[in-house]
């Protein structure tokens, strides 16, 4: 345990440096005598009920602001059960700051109680790992370590604090955060970095030169069915509003990746929608016949592309991304550049020719979007109440602002296709690493870093029950999450492969499930149920209008699938469009 004087310096650092809150687990951390939630400095303390579940409050937070999470971690056994909230941030390029300690500074492999090599664990699902020992490096630190997750492709950084960290020195003051000032690499001794993305600045070549700006204005206005495909890097850079400007004027078709959901309007004409193995017929038949694919902000993961030798086989390929890492990565390319998606908007919207633009590109243009408008239908259902119908009665009941956070699992699709995201930053869900469990603490973590804003939680019954014990801790802050739970019975996502690719033999996909509406009493969290849409619109309206964390169970047919998919091993025009 860190003593009063430590933690109380810790807090007015992370105060100084313009954190407002704070997530953790248990409190062995922090001196019995130190109050964090009503600390001078300002900082929300949240104490949840597992470390796994405090990093993905972290994470929710950071989703929600664009602003680094801040996670206290205790043991050794504390930092493990945190790892897959680590990885799940690492997956989708999310700012964390994680400050483990104390921790044993000994040899290792003496058998000390709670012994373990953690620098060595979190290397490869970290951007850097710190170790230091000296209170008097913890200001320097905490700057640079916020600066580090935060700056070039973002990502989660480490501090160790070791069981022997001195408290002989000074109380000291910080200054503010400035995004000029460089990281200092030769301060601390042991640091480490992580071995898949070029993290520092100083080995990020910046490839939007005029010399490639003019490339890429040559390549645009040449084509002839050019298509903007989208990712999360979009969001990461806050640089939605310059690619909307470049739509409307250049009227390119845009596909998006579910990280990138939110940067365009789901109703622009324009927006085909997702991409890959459960994107729509629009915006896969769009890739796969354009003459040219504009990619920013995207890392071309297998949910996307679908067979790599039949991804977009007729398109020239540009690449835009702040880690060169991914570029030439998995798919080849014919322009790769390096470099913010910001900047890199921001220099071709001024010099680009929108009237030859247009003028090239008019027939494929209309000719995309009435692959929208005439999409086959592929949520036909047979529920007497239909998950699809469940995310629209959400969407139609709560505002633009709503905060949408979903775990894993048709739910999640349902919710990406449905619900009609507007704004950037109001889907959060978990992408690359699939979290389940990930939906309810991360709820938290938005809640508490917006609380002017509506907050629903999308999940089903398998991932709920993965971290339900959140429950609590949203009664304790009295959050007002809404918290929709699909319940079909099944593991839903993994029952539907089964079904569809191994003739129906279902194997360990059946759910058995609490009473959920009694569980959310059990915790003083009203819960509502609903069969029938009716009951739906009821169960919503009730909801909207409590005051306070709400439960509602839908209780949809069991074996409801999710369309579009492209089966395994298939192009992403092959997708299956219906049972």
């Amino acid at each position: 345990m860190l003593n009063e004087k430590t933690v109380t310096q810790l807090f007015e650092s992370l105060g100084l440096l313009g954190v407002d809150c704070v997530f953790g687990c248990d409190a062995d951390l922090l001196n019995p005598a130190f109050h964090p939630t009503v600390n001078n400095e300002g900082i929300r303390y949240f104490q949840l009920k597992h470390e796994q579940s405090a990093v993905h409050a972290a994470d929710g937070f950071a989703r929600a602001t664009g602003r680094p999470g801040v996670v206290l971690l205790t043991s050794p056994s504390g930092i493990t059960n945190g790892i897959t909230g680590i990885a799940t941030a690492y997956s989708d390029s999310i700012p964390l700051v994680i400050i483990a300690g104390p921790l044993h500074t000994g040899p290792i492999n003496n058998d000390t109680m709670q012994e373990l090599d953690i620098a060595g664990i979190t290397m490869p699902i970290t951007k850097y790992t710190y170790e230091i020992s000296r209170i008097k490096d913890l200001d320097s630190l905490l700057s640079e370590a916020l600066k580090v997750a935060a700056s070039g492709r973002p990502g989660p950084v480490l501090i160790a604090l070791k069981a022997s960290i001195s408290l002989n020195s000074k109380k000291f003051t910080l200054a503010p955060i400035d995004s000029n000032d460089k990281i200092n690499e030769d301060i601390f001794p042991k640091k480490y970095s992580g071995n898949r993305w070029n993290n520092g600045s100083k080995h990020r070549e910046n490839q939007i030169t005029p010399k490639n700006i003019e490339k890429v204005k040559d390549m645009i206005e040449r084509a002839r069915k050019p298509v903007i495909f989208i990712g999360g890097g979009i969001i990461v850079s806050d640089s939605s509003e310059e690619l909307r400007e470049v739509v409307k004027h250049a009227r390119i078709p845009v596909v998006s990746s579910l990280m990138g959901i939110g940067a365009m309007e789901a109703n622009d004409p324009l927006y085909l929608g997702m991409l890959g193995m459960h994107g729509t017929f629009a915006a896969n038949k769009a890739v796969h016949h354009c003459d040219l694919l504009i990619s920013i902000g995207i890392r071309f993961s297998d949910r996307v592309t679908g067979k790599i030798s039949g991804f977009s086989p007729k398109s020239k390929k540009i690449h835009v991304d702040i880690d060169s890492a991914e570029i030439n990565k998995i798919v080849t390319v014919d322009l790769p550049i390096t470099g913010d998606a910001k900047q890199f908007l921001k220099a071709i919207k001024s010099i680009l020719d929108y009237q030859q633009i247009q003028l090239n590109t008019e027939i494929w243009t209309n000719e995309v979007i009435e692959w929208k408008r005439t999409v086959p239908r592929f949520d036909k259902s047979n529920s007497i109440l239909s998950p699809q119908t469940v995310i629209r009665l959400l969407r139609d009941s709560f505002g633009k602002d709503t905060i949408v956070i979903t775990d894993v699992g048709q739910h999640q699709i349902w919710t990406a296709h449905h619900y009609a995201f507007s704004k950037p930053r109001t889907l959060i869900t978990s992408g690359g690493l699939g979290t389940m469990g990930f939906g309810l603490p991360a709820a938290i973590g938005a809640a508490a870093a917006c609380p002017e804003k509506p907050v629903i939680c999308v999940s089903g019954d398998g991932s709920f029950q993965m971290n339900l014990q959140e429950l609590m801790t949203v009664v304790k802050y009295q959050l007002p999450i809404k918290l929709a739970i699909m319940n079909n019975g099944y593991l839903g996502m993994v029952r539907q492969w089964q079904e569809l690719f191994y003739q129906g033999r279902y194997s360990a996909v059946k759910m058995t499930s609490p009473h959920f509406v009694k569980l959310a009493e059990a915790y003083g969290v009203a819960g509502l149920s609903a069969q029938t849409e009716d009951q739906a619109k009821h169960v919503i309206r009730t909801a909207f209008q409590t005051n306070g964390p709400v439960l509602m169970e839908f209780n949809v047919i069991e074996e409801e699938n999710v369309y579009p998919m492209v089966p395994p091993n298939h192009n992403n025009h092959q997708a299956i469009l219906s049972r």
